[in-house]
Order: structure tokens, then C-alpha cells, then sequence
């Protein structure tokens, strides 16, 4: 209601259109029956408290000051388990997080990617160096998790607010992992962009077709496109996509 209303409000005051023309031709927006753990991607920003102690969550707002947190209403609940994994793995062999004011510290963020259909788990660390210490030991823990497929490291080493380095490695398990979006299979690295809430993006996706009317003699274009997942979702309705 609070999107369709601010949509609403900003064809009239921006777009100038009548109030009575947006009410008649202004499509309800289509929310989510179950708005909750829905997001396939999470990014943890990993720091430490006023005490000192190692934590990773979320930045408070127009800050880089991290406020604790593994349990996101958001994230799939596999992310706490993972989460807390590592923030006791390296408590326990002594593995500092980054302090972006000196440059200093090995542990910058965690990522963690979900196939919702295939249930695949990946977990990325990003670190500020080439290795992580006590690697095999963290493997033998990491894999206990049910449904992980793919762990790596992106090593960043650059001071910066982009979270992701350019080199990814796998140090366990595949390099990708699979889901699906309309019987359409993808391969995902850590590195690709892939919609983070495939619920939605079915529907989003499957209407946009509706609206596009194809018939099997067009050329579609499609830019932008990211992994290609709306690209190929497209490519079975049209003659060819580009």
C-alpha cells in the first residue's frame, strides 16, 4: 500500500497527471504473500564492538558503524548458523576483522548466495590478504552445514567501499551453484548479479511477458541485462534476444 500510494503520488506531483487519470489506469502493485526471509543474497560487513569483541550484521544508517546482527528477518534463516560459524571460528584462532581508518585487519564482509529451488548454499569470505588462516579446519566446519556447495575467498586489498575483489577463489567445493527461475536453470558465482528475491522476480518477469504480448517473430533487447535471467526467460516467447 505504501509503494502504490508514493508510485500514486509521484505520477501527479512529478509526472502531472489528474488524480482521476492515475486512479483509472494505475494496476494494484502485486506484494509478496509472505514478505520475510525472502532475500537469496546477504552481505555481513564484519567489525568489532565498543568492547572489542569480533561481530558482523548491518551499518546503522549514514554510517560505517556495524550494528550486530545474524539473525535477519530478511535473509534466509540458514544465514545465523553461518554466521555465527565463522564469527566462532575466528574468535577462537585469533583472525581480525578489518579496520577500514588503518587498512589493517583480514576479515571484511561475508557473503552468502541461496538457491531457492535447489536449496545450494555458497559462502564467500572477503579478506584483506591472500589467505585465511587455519583454512582446513574451517573447511572441515563449514561443510558440516547442510546444503553448502561452493566456499571461496575474494581477496580485497584495496581501501575502498566496494565489498567484492576482483579475484574470487574456490577453496571448497563447486565454483558456482544452481537455481532456477521459470524451469530456467542458472549457474551463479559469487561474482554474478542475479535478482535477490526470486519469488517476486517470477511474477515481475512473468508479467512483463504478459505486457510484452510476444509472438514468436520479435527481437528483444535486453539492456542491462546482468546474468541474463530476464533475457532468456524472454527468449522462449520471442524470434531472438538480444
Amino acid at each position: 500500500t505504501f509503494k502504490q500510494d508514493k508510485v500514486k503520488n509521484n505520477l501527479i506531483r512529478l509526472g502531472g497527471f489528474s488524480e482521476d487519470t492515475v486512479n483509472a489506469i494505475m494496476e494494484p502493485v502485486i506484494g509478496m504473500e509472505e514478505p520475510f526471509h525472502y532475500r537469496n543474497k546477504a552481505q555481513f560487513p564484519v567489525g568489532k564492538d565498543v568492547e572489542g569483541n569480533l561481530i558482523t550484521g548491518f551499518y546503522a544508517g549514514r554510517t560505517h558503524a556495524i550494528i550486530p546482527n545474524t539473525d535477519c528477518a530478511l535473509g534466509v534463516v540458514e544465514n545465523k548458523e553461518i554466521l555465527e560459524l565463522i564469527l566462532q571460528f575466528a574468535r577462537e584462532y585469533g583472525i581480525s576483522s578489518y579496520d577500514e581508518t588503518t587498512g589493517r585487519g583480514l576479515l571484511r564482509h561475508v557473503l552468502i548466495r541461496t538457491g531457492f529451488v535447489t536449496g545450494d548454499i555458497m559462502v564467500c569470505l572477503v579478506i584483506n590478504g591472500k589467505k585465511l588462516p587455519a583454512q582446513e579446519e574451517f573447511l572441515k566446519r563449514i561443510s558440516t552445514i547442510k546444503n553448502i556447495k561452493s566456499v571461496s575467498l575474494s581477496s580485497n586489498e584495496k581501501n575502498t567501499n566496494v565489498i567484492m575483489g576482483d579475484q574470487v577463489t574456490t577453496i571448497w567445493g563447486e565454483s558456482c551453484i544452481t537455481d532456477y527461475i521459470g524451469g530456467i536453470q542458472f549457474r551463479i558465482s559469487p561474482l554474478s548479479f542475479y535478482q535477490v528475491n526470486p519469488v517476486q522476480t517470477e511474477k515481475l518477469y512473468g508479467k512483463a511477458l504478459e505486457y510484452a504480448g510476444l509472438t514468436g517473430t520479435e527481437t528483444v533487447w535486453d539492456l542491462y541485462c546482468g546474468i541474463g535471467t530476464i533475457s532468456l526467460f524472454l527468449a522462449r516467447s520471442a524470434k531472438a534476444v538480444y
